[in-house]
């Protein structure tokens, strides 16, 4: 299997979010951990009006750091006790919710004679990171209180644990914890990060509230998606970014339908199955240990998928056309969880066309 990356699209993926947000005063922090901090895709994103970049392992911040590319970094993933002198000493800038880890940075970044920024993340409804909102401002005035710590504002993050969508309400919400918080502290935050790729939805619909100044966003920027509802088809460019590409090494005529008693399959699923008799399957080499298979949209008509194993993803292609023939690659788009999981995959041949070069990847 290969995932085949063209960063020109990306770029131009980029320069439109940009261009969508800087009209409401929108900064946008362009995320690389879905493609563990490859650095041309890091390029491509800076190439397109972004000056800050969105990583969540230190591993891929180190990947930047040694490809040479010095534009600030924001740590996303809540840092861990374990890591706060990397966090200080890689990137100028975390999202917190805990004050045992803020204070750790602090003494980090003391003994490293820098000043480390943090963002207060507030729980709105997802049920990820971030304190709920009457604990915010007890939780910021101990976090502003720590020598060598900047609290620079609040930040909230929806939909990708409980799929709970952005809202003008949610956000809004926000913005009011960081209103009590400047109020108690008297001085301004200046940054009210607003949310991720999916809060693009409220910027194109007019109900983002104007206090919200930042975006952190990676999805959008790689397969020109703004979310999972598919309203805004055509809001970006391009979402033919990545391409994946796997060879079929089986083609048979089978029943549709198992023989024998079923138990929960390799992955502890139950499954079910129709009986829609004798049907043309193809598999092909490529399963759950190399790409998230769910997130692989088929490029070829008359193709549906049945089912995956580590190794091996089953296709119906009875109804394909042109007809599936064994030794030929079969190309699928890749949804944004297919491109995590295969750009991090040790088995996936990654094959990466820069900005600005000429055929394919």
């Amino acid at each position: 299997m290969r995932i085949e990356v063209d960063c020109e699209r990306i770029r131009r993926n980029t320069e439109a979010v940009v261009q969508m947000c800087a009209p409401h005063g929108i900064g946008v922090v362009g995320v690389t951990k879905a493609c563990c901090g490859h650095p041309d895709v890091a390029r491509a994103i800076l190439a397109g009006g972004v000056t800050m970049l969105g990583e969540s392992r230190l591993r891929n911040v180190r990947r930047l750091r040694e490809a040479g590319i010095e534009a600030a970094v924001m740590m996303l993933r809540l840092p861990g006790l374990s890591e706060v002198d990397d966090v200080v000493g890689l990137t100028e800038i975390s999202l917190n919710s805990q004050v045992e880890t803020v204070e750790a940075l602090s003494r980090a970044a003391q003994a490293q004679s820098r000043v480390h920024r943090v963002i207060l993340m507030i729980e709105a409804g997802d049920r990820r990171e971030g304190v709920m909102p009457e604990r915010a401002l007890s939780v910021a005035r101990a976090m502003a209180a720590q020598p060598h710590i900047e609290l620079v504002g609040v930040g909230t993050n929806v939909i990708c644990i409980a799929g709970v969508l952005p809202t003008r309400e949610n956000t809004q919400l926000v913005v009011e914890v960081a209103r009590e918080i400047e109020a108690a502290l008297g001085r301004q935050l200046p940054v009210v990060s607003a949310g991720n790729s999916a809060s693009l939805a409220l910027v194109l619909r007019g109900e983002m509230p104007p206090e919200a100044n930042q975006l952190r966003v990676g999805g959008a920027l790689l397969t020109g998606e703004i979310d999972s509802t598919g309203d805004w088809p055509d809001a970006l460019p391009h979402h033919d970014a990545f391409r994946v590409v796997a060879e079929v090494v089986e083609v048979e005529t089978k029943p549709s339908a198992p023989d024998g008693r079923l138990a929960p399959n390799a992955f502890g699923q139950n499954t079910a199955w129709q009986d829609r008799g004798p049907r043309r399957r193809a598999i092909l080499a490529v399963g759950r240990q190399d790409v998230q298979v769910e997130g692989l949209v088929a490029q070829r008509p008359g193709i549906t998928f049945i089912g995956a194993s580590s190794d091996h993803l089953v296709l119906d292609v009875t109804e394909a056309e042109p007809p599936v023939r064994v030794g030929e690659r079969l190309s699928f788009r890749p949804l944004y969880g297919a491109i995590a999981t295969a750009m991090a995959s040790s088995t996936a041949v990654q094959r990466v066309r820069p900005c600005g070069s000429d055929g394919e990847p």
